[in-house]
């Protein structure tokens, strides 16, 4: 109500002194009081407006010789007030009253087809009710979109959707606007995992097939390889040479990264490569790899972190059962899953924490957060085997320390 009022306020202001100026130039009597009062009394609904108009025109018939002068007046006042209603109070209303400029226009021509001068004058406040309507009435919704002034999609929509048409232009546009408003890191989690979770959901309903998931994984990797540098650039302008978050001589961290769905957490992990280049960690990624070979792997070569990318909404089957094979091969081994690019369901990161998983992020900022930390209280950095020294003692629940201990004495058993 303040801002509409603070519009209204500067729109009678303009009025008032193009109102002055013209009455001056066309030599009506008095033309500072005309101005005054017509900007005054626009205040007032309806029929102010009117009376400011009349007063400098009657005033012209009465103090001007013939015709012409008065005509001349006529012609300014009209014209001056149709150029205050349909170009200054449309600039200056729309944003105050929640309607888009050119929804406004738009309003203002059919209310002015329908009722006349009537429908000229009660345009904005018919069309504010309009807009209030489709807000808060169900089924109505569809006027406020057309109408209101405000996105009806996130950033994070906007990039999905430039990204499923192939405008890598205009996608890479949003990456720069977001780069130069924003942190830079938070590109990931703002704009690039909520894009990649939405084809997943989009994928698993049928309005994405694979052959377009994979295009959008392509074009999104194309933008990826170009925004990291910016990112990297920009981060070592704000932070210097290495992280303010951990020490120069924290030795390297090795984690291994398994996306569990495919392309589209094969990426995940691509972007939370980015978010860690700046920390003593590297992200081991060996391709080809099924499921069930992910333990042989970490067997043989061992690896002090593993990190999985399994994206929302994807049911969490997979990676627990694979979180639990890992507890039992490595149980001294921490177990990161990113549930990156959406809120997520609560109840999907117990259940991981439940199979033994050491830290579930909804983000890769969380995720990173978190292996800061574990590297400041164990910055050792160590080759973890099942059978060598352990790297750090992870968080798990009761549930799955008693499973991994059971597993444990069962393989002693047979052994």
């Amino acid at each position: 109500m303040a801002r509409q009022l603070l519009m209204q306020t500067l729109g009678n202001a303009i009025y008032g002194v193009a109102a002055g100026t013209g009455l001056w130039l066309l030599g009506v009597p008095y033309p500072v009081v005309w101005a005054a009062l017509g900007a005054v009394l626009r205040f007032v609904p309806y029929v102010g407006p009117l009376v400011g108009v009349a007063a400098p025109i009657v005033i012209s018939v009465a103090a001007m010789d013939g015709w012409r002068g008065p005509l001349m007046v006529l012609g300014f006042m009209l014209g001056l007030e149709l150029f205050t209603n349909l170009v200054v109070e449309t600039v200056l209303y729309a944003g105050a009253a929640g309607v888009s400029q050119v929804g406004l226009l738009v309003a203002v021509t059919f209310w002015t087809w329908l009722w006349g001068p009537m429908g000229l004058v009660m345009a904005i406040p018919l069309t504010v009710c309009v807009v209030v309507l489709g807000k808060h009435v169900r089924g109505l919704e569809y006027l406020a979109t057309l109408m209101a002034d405000t996105s009806t999609l996130s950033p994070a929509q906007v990039f999905y959707q430039r990204l499923l048409v192939r405008d890598t232009n205009e996608a890479s546009d949003l990456v720069e606007r977001h780069l130069a408003t924003h942190e830079p890191r938070s590109l990931y989690d703002t704009l690039v995992l909520p894009a990649l979770a939405q084809s997943e959901i989009d994928r698993l309903q049928g309005r994405l097939d694979a052959d377009g998931q994979q295009q959008l994984v392509a074009a999104a990797r194309e933008i990826l390889a170009d925004a990291g540098e910016h990112v990297r650039r920009a981060v070592k302008t704000t932070e210097g040479e290495g992280p303010r978050e951990m020490p120069v001589d924290t030795p390297v961290v090795r984690l291994l990264g398994y996306g569990i769905g495919g392309a589209v957490d094969d990426l995940a992990l691509d972007v939370f490569g980015h978010a860690i280049d700046d920390l003593p960690m590297t992200l081991e990624r060996p391709g080809g790899l099924q499921a069930s070979d992910v333990v042989a792997w970490v067997r043989e070569h061992g690896c002090t972190i593993a990190c999985l990318a399994d994206l929302s909404p994807v049911a969490v089957a997979r990676t627990r059962y694979l979180v639990k094979r890992l507890r039992q091969a490595a149980p001294q081994m921490p177990i990161l899953v990113g549930r990156w690019g959406s809120a997520g369901v609560p109840d999907d990161a117990q259940r991981l924490l439940d199979a033994g998983a050491t830290h579930v992020g909804a983000t890769v900022e969380d995720t990173r957060a978190w292996l800061v930390e574990h590297a400041r209280t164990a910055p050792d950095g160590r080759r973890l085997t099942p059978d060598g020294p352990p790297a750090a003692r992870p968080a798990v629940s009761p549930a799955a320390a008693a499973a991994a201990a059971a597993a444990d004495a069962r393989s002693r058993r047979a052994s």
